[in-house]
C-alpha cells in the first residue's frame, strides 16, 4: 500500500465537518415548524428535498463514507457534498423560507444582503464558474489534496468551499430563492455547459496523470477519474433537466398572466351593443 493520504488522521475533521449540517437541518426544521405554528402552508416538495440535501451531506462527511481517505470515496463524497446536495437545497427554497420565518426586521436585513453588491459580483455567472472550478482543479491537481487530508481543520475548510461553491451554482441555475442577477435560459445553459466541460477535463486530467499523486494505486486512481467523470455528468443532466423545468413553469406562469390581463381589458360580450 502506498503512503501519504492513506494515513492521515481524519476522523476529528469529519465529525467537525458534520457540526454544520445539524446546523442546516434544524434551522430549516425551525423554519418550517414556524410557518406551520401560524397556519401557513410550505411545500412538502421542498421540505423533501431540504431532508434529501442534508442526508446527502451527511452521507459524505460521517463514517462509513466520511472517514475513508482513499481517492473512490473522496470523489463520491464530493459529488454528494459539492453537487447532489447543493442542488437539492437550491429546490429546497431556503432563503424564501426564511424571508416568510423572519420578523421584519430580520426580512429587512437579509433582503439587503441579498440586494448587495457583494451578492450581485457573487451571483455573476463568470464568477461562480470560477468558484466551482477553480476549488475543484486547486483540491485534485496540486498537493492541497494531500494536505487537506493531514489537516482536518483544512479539510473543513475544503468541504466548506465545495458546498458553498456547488450551491451557489445550483441556485444560479435552478434555484428557487430570489437572486438580485439571475441569468437568462441562454446565459444558464452557457454557464452549465461550461462548469460541465471543466468537470470532464478535470476528470481526463486525473485519469491520465494518476491524479491526486499519492492518493492511491493506478487502479484506484482511474476508478476515481471515471467515477467523478460518469458521476458528475449524471448532476449535471439532472441540472439540465431542472433548469428546464423551471424555464417551462415559468413559461406557463407569464401565459396565463397575459391571457388574464387579456380577459380583464377585453370589453363585455355585447357591451356595444346595450349603449346603442
Amino acid at each position: 500500500m502506498e503512503h501519504g493520504v492513506h494515513d492521515a488522521p481524519v476522523g476529528p475533521g469529519v465529525w467537525a465537518s458534520a457540526l454544520p449540517v445539524l446546523a442546516v437541518a434544524a434551522l430549516y426544521a425551525a423554519g418550517v415548524l414556524r410557518l406551520r405554528a401560524r397556519g401557513d402552508r410550505w411545500s412538502p416538495a421542498r421540505s423533501t428535498a431540504a431532508a434529501g440535501a442534508v442526508a446527502a451531506m451527511g452521507a459524505a462527511l460521517l463514517p462509513p463514507l466520511g472517514d475513508r481517505p482513499d481517492v473512490v470515496a473522496h470523489v463520491v463524497g464530493h459529488l454528494l457534498l459539492a453537487m447532489v446536495a447543493p442542488l437539492l437545497l437550491a429546490l429546497a427554497a431556503p432563503v424564501t423560507l426564511a424571508l416568510r420565518a423572519l420578523p421584519s426586521t430580520g426580512r429587512r436585513r437579509l433582503l439587503a444582503v441579498l440586494h448587495s453588491r457583494p451578492a450581485r459580483v457573487l451571483t455573476w455567472a463568470p464568477v461562480v464558474a470560477v468558484l466551482e472550478l477553480g476549488g475543484m482543479y486547486a483540491f485534485y491537481l496540486t498537493d492541497l489534496f494531500a494536505l487537506a487530508h493531514a489537516h482536518p481543520a483544512l479539510m473543513t475548510l475544503v468541504h466548506v468551499h465545495m458546498v458553498l461553491a456547488g450551491l451557489l451554482l445550483s441556485v444560479v441555475l435552478v434555484g428557487r430563492d430570489p437572486l438580485p442577477q439571475r441569468p437568462g435560459i441562454v446565459g444558464s445553459l452557457v454557464l452549465l455547459l461550461v462548469v460541465a466541460a471543466g468537470h470532464d477535463v478535470l476528470a481526463k486530467l486525473m485519469y491520465a496523470r494518476l491524479l491526486p499523486a499519492g492518493a492511491g494505486s493506478p487502479d484506484e486512481l482511474r476508478l476515481g477519474a471515471q467515477v467523478m467523470y460518469y458521476g458528475g455528468s449524471a448532476v449535471e443532466i439532472a441540472l439540465a433537466v431542472a433548469l428546464m423545468a423551471g424555464w417551462y413553469a415559468r413559461g406557463g406562469r407569464e401565459l396565463r398572466r397575459a391571457r388574464a390581463r387579456e380577459q380583464i381589458s377585453a370589453p363585455a360580450p355585447g357591451g356595444s351593443r346595450a349603449r346603442g
